[in-house]
């Protein structure tokens, strides 16, 4: 045991605790000696944490081997087990050593006035020097002096003063060989730790979500949900957790199963508490990290409880995660549910704008028809051949344009494709391509510069076509690898510049003559960098 102030080191070398020297701070920690009964060796020691002096803030466990040809990585285990007047209070194995001859297992340390423990598995291959030189310890390790010669003085030692500079870089080299490898292990201890939660990493291939329970809508997964929530509720009475059958507390297996009993409880709120909170928070993009998540806490759990044999089922364990993904799907069932509710809206309310366009329209012509036929009438009752052919001309301009509004309200294929650009919001590589019904296109240009961007779209063409949703659709399907939103198919921009899209058009359309302009005018935006620069 190796006592260390606040700096992680200790004061002197009095604080260090073995066969040796057994015994610190008046028998606040205790070296027991060595018990060779079981089918390995056991050292004991004893810790009494509240006569530690306040300057101890961690102790660091170690094992050491002394022959140099014997690794630690060759032991079939290396374990630290804590007990207390109740019993087994917890086993930390050390993992992951090789070629090393000695290890820090653990570390029990201070927090918030609380005494804990973390497992560390930090070992050296240089042996008990090399532990004692990283935590500060003075090794006297110097030669004894030169004997002396005939005339009475010290025969020097060739070389000696290069051999201990030599030997200062080495040792130099080495502790910082070993801290490097003591944060590289820390370092990788954390990573292992990260859940990754960066939704631009988590989202699937392509925008594709792949449904675990592929149903139809959110009430059958809802439905589905809790089923398994039953099913799970039965489990947990039946067998969620199995723990070791002959411990013994004082040698009473009545006890020892009690406290079994006991921790096993303990060990399943724990998990089910990680459980729920991953279900409370799963979203498709997280669904990865969150069973992650759950595994690493069975894992966690699981090595708490190895002492006890504490182990969740597996079937436990497979419901949970079961439920873990049906969540996930049933959010991204009701977020597709909804997204398709609101689209149907802004639908409805579109087409309702339309119809009252028409409709507006009509009247106006109707009006304009009947007195054009109120002007022919009475030109016909006066006998004037000019006002009657003119009078004739704009009755028939009038039913021609009534057919049209008829036609444009029966087709509802007809409209107007437009690509537009907003530059001080997305961009000059980023255009929406979109299509509309309206009469007048440039009001729906308007509303879709609305309060959600910043400055006013500029239109690059508006082209009537009487197949302008078949267009609107070759359009996207020429632009689709450069789609901006790879999830929601309706949000219709695409990373394209407006000499691009008219390219295609012409290319799609067959006019070589069609009004289009290149250039963005952002006015808005051009003003307010004037503006700004003129601060």
């Amino acid at each position: 045991m190796l006592l260390l102030d606040s700096n992680g080191r200790i004061t002197d070398n009095a604080d260090i605790v073995f066969y040796n020297q057994p015994d610190y701070a008046a028998g606040a920690a205790k070296y027991l000696g060595r018990n060779d009964a079981g089918p390995g060796q056991a050292h004991n020691a004893e810790i009494t944490l509240g006569r530690l002096p306040e300057n101890v803030y961690s102790i660091a466990i170690a094992a050491a081997l002394d022959s140099e040809d014997s690794q630690l990585g060759a032991l079939s285990s290396l374990d630290l087990t804590a007990t207390s007047d109740f019993g087994t209070l917890f086993s930390i194995p050390c993992e992951g050593l090789s070629s090393e001859r000695v290890a820090v297992v653990a570390e029990i340390y201070r927090r918030n006035g609380d005494w804990k423990v973390r497992s560390v598995s930090q070992g050296w291959n240089g042996g008990l020097p090399d532990l004692l030189t990283h935590y500060g310890a003075v090794i006297d390790d110097q030669p004894s002096s030169p004997a002396p010669n005939q005339m009475g003085t010290a025969t020097p030692t060739p070389n000696a003063a290069p051999v201990k500079a030599d030997e200062a870089k080495l040792s130099a080299l080495q502790d910082l060989e070993h801290r490097i490898r003591e944060r590289e292990a820390v370092l990788a201890d954390l990573e292992s730790r990260i859940v990754e939660t960066r939704e631009i990493n988590l989202l699937q291939d392509l925008g594709i979500y792949d449904f675990s329970h592929p149903l139809e809508d959110a009430l059958q997964y809802k439905d589905r949900l809790t089923q398994l929530r039953t099913s799970i509720k039965a489990l947990v009475k039946a067998c969620a957790v199995t723990g070791a059958t002959n411990w013994a507390v004082n040698g009473n297996l009545a006890k020892g199963a009690q406290m079994v009993r006991e921790q096993c409880k303990l060990m399943l709120r724990a998990y089910n508490a990680e459980a729920d909170n991953c279900v409370r928070t799963v979203r498709a993009h997280s669904l990865d990290a969150n069973v992650a998540r759950l595994e690493r806490a069975k894992s966690s759990i699981e090595k708490l409880g190895k002492s006890m044999a504490i182990e969740i089922t597996n079937d436990y364990h497979q419901l949970r995660l079961d439920e873990l993904k049906l969540t996930a799907d049933y959010h991204v069932k009701v977020a597709n549910e909804r997204e398709a509710q609101r689209t149907l809206r802004e639908e409805a309310r579109e087409q309702e704008k339309v119809e009252r366009e028409l409709q507006k329209a009509r009247e106006k012509v109707e009006q304009e028809r009947s007195k054009y036929q109120a002007a022919l009438a009475i030109a016909i009752e006066n006998g004037e051949p000019e006002a009657i052919a003119t009078m004739q001309q704009f009755v028939a301009d009038a039913d021609a344009k009534l057919h049209d509004l008829e036609n444009r309200q029966a087709n509802v294929r007809t409209g107007y494709v437009y690509v537009i650009s907003n530059l001080g919001a997305f961009g000059d590589r980023i255009v929406k391509i979109g299509m509309t019904r309206r009469l007048e296109p440039t009001e729906r240009i308007r509303e879709l510069s609305g309060a959600g961007v910043p400055f006013l779209y500029d239109v690059h063409v508006l082209f009537f076509s009487e197949d302008a949703a078949a267009l609107e659709a070759q359009l996207h399907r020429e632009f689709e690898a450069k789609r901006v939103n790879k999830v929601n198919l309706r949000r219709e921009f695409f990373y394209a510049t407006p000499a691009e899209v008219k390219e295609a058009v012409n290319r799609l359309v067959g006019v070589t003559t069609l009004e289009f302009k290149e250039e963005s005018e952002a006015s808005e935006f051009r003003l307010s960098l004037s503006l700004s620069k003129g601060k």
